[in-house]
């Protein structure tokens, strides 16, 4: 097993993600240990632009699906920037 770093772009969709939100905030819940870390990235006024999330998977190819999956992603309201290996210190 190995962690992996998304971070997500907030697309601008407000009405999307608030939509969504509830399936979001189960999906990751659901993720349970798997999810070391999450939260928002902010911008100017603490305005949400963004998401970090730190998980646990067997590979690179599972964290893009864990990452694509994300009720936010589907719908639209983030995308995907990146999904790195990460290594907690």
């Amino acid at each position: 097993m190995a962690h992996f770093l998304v971070e997500y772009r907030d697309t601008g969709k407000a009405g999307v993600r608030e939509e969504k939100r509830g399936d979001h905030i189960a999906y990751r819940k659901g993720l349970g240990s798997a999810m070391a870390l999450a939260g928002p990235l902010l911008g100017d006024g603490d305005a949400p632009v963004g998401s970090v999330v730190i998980i646990e998977t067997d590979d690179q190819a599972q964290a893009e699906a864990v990452a694509a999956a994300d009720p936010y992603v589907g719908a639209g309201a983030m995308e995907i920037v990146s999904v790195r290996k990460y290594r907690i210190a």
